[in-house]
């Protein structure tokens, strides 16, 4: 991600990171997003839900969740076009294939002119889930198979190349561990992939996992999915609204004040935070107000009204510090929690008051 922050001096990479470099970069498309046959892919994560007093207050398991982010970090950094990242994708797409109505990939080659990775051409997939909504509609096709998403949940699965923040020189060149930075948001919307499973939602809700957050130019992936999103069969999996995650594992979580999601989309920014003051949970929101540049930029130019939820203050966000132990349980706890309330709240079912 990157902040938009008038009269700061640049940071170190900002030179090749841009909102404005939105087309740069030619990918090639395979078609459209291809679904994901029965067999689970290897990877597969079967980790037993949480019995603690915590855990059963919400149908969310933050302690599950919590594996799930370990699950990934122990695989290594998820560089596109590394065997890390080929075993991330199996892991991910084996995962959601346990628990939702539809797993679908959507694959591209994507040259990369500038930044890390400069010069090569990787292999990247966006992975999408889809869960049917459950309500009967009233005078339209609101539920079912080729239901219009209400909602997307997104994250970016990739990890960074390269630890260009971090605070010793010699170790700029290494791989960033992505715990926070790409893990957590993924690891939340796995964990809700199992709530949603085990309580359908009213109205149909799609999973999606951006690929290429991190690396090049950035964005690749939510870039690539907005150009595509109304073309042949990924019409029907375009959203009317979407919520992004990224850095949300770090403890203690407060999440920043986004400028740009405040404007691109104030009445969903108020309805999520809303969920927040329900659960008594506001201290772990309304930080310090930035303007962001992430992937629900692409997804509001593509007329898809959409926020992010960001703990900017993350100290380790870019160095080989984002391990592991920099995240916790609670952070995840407290989104999926909010996730879950703001979902019941936004999507009743059809005719309920």
């Amino acid at each position: 991600m990157d902040v938009d922050r008038p009269g700061d001096a640049p940071r170190s990479g900002d030179a090749e990171r841009s909102e404005h470099a939105e087309h740069s970069g030619d990918a090639e498309y395979s078609g459209d997003a291809e679904p994901v046959g029965d067999a689970e892919p290897a990877g597969r994560f079967s980790g037993d839900a949480d019995s603690s007093a915590d855990a059963r207050r919400s149908a969310f398991d933050g302690g599950r969740a919590f594996a799930l982010l370990r699950a990934q970090c122990d695989v290594g950094p998820r560089i596109p076009g590394t065997a890390g990242h080929a075993r991330t994708r199996e892991l991910l797409t084996g995962e959601l294939s346990r628990w939702a109505d539809e797993v679908a990939v959507q694959e591209w080659t994507q040259r990369i002119d500038r930044g890390p990775g400069k010069g090569t051409a990787p292999a990247m997939a966006n992975i999408f889930a889809r869960f049917h909504g459950t309500a009967s509609a009233k005078g339209g096709a609101q539920t079912g198979p080729d239901a219009t998403p209400a909602l997307m949940l997104c994250a970016h699965w990739d990890t960074r190349p390269v630890a260009d923040h971090d605070r010793d020189p010699s170790k700029r060149a290494e791989p960033v561990p992505g715990a926070s930075d790409g893990a957590s948001g993924v690891a939340v919307l796995l964990e809700l992939a199992r709530v949603l499973r085990m309580h359908p939602p009213a109205r149909t809700v799609t999973l999606a996992l951006f690929d290429g957050e991190d690396i090049g130019e950035y964005y690749y992936g939510s870039r690539f999915y907005a150009r595509s999103a109304q073309d042949g069969a990924n019409a029907r999996w375009k959203p009317r609204r979407a919520v992004l995650l990224d850095m949300i594992g770090g403890h203690p979580l407060r999440c920043t004040t986004e400028i740009n999601s405040l404007n691109a989309a104030p009445a969903l920014w108020n309805e999520v935070h809303s969920a927040a003051t329900r659960l008594g949970l506001d201290a772990h929101f309304h930080g310090p107000a930035r303007a962001i540049t992430d992937d629900h930029v692409f997804l509001n130019r593509a007329g898809i009204p959409s926020i992010v939820l960001i703990d900017y203050s993350y100290p380790h966000w870019h160095t080989t510090e984002d391990t592991v132990d920099k995240c916790g349980r609670q952070p995840l706890q407290v989104i999926g929690d909010v996730l879950l309330d703001f979902m019941r709240a936004a999507l009743p079912p059809a005719g309920a008051s």
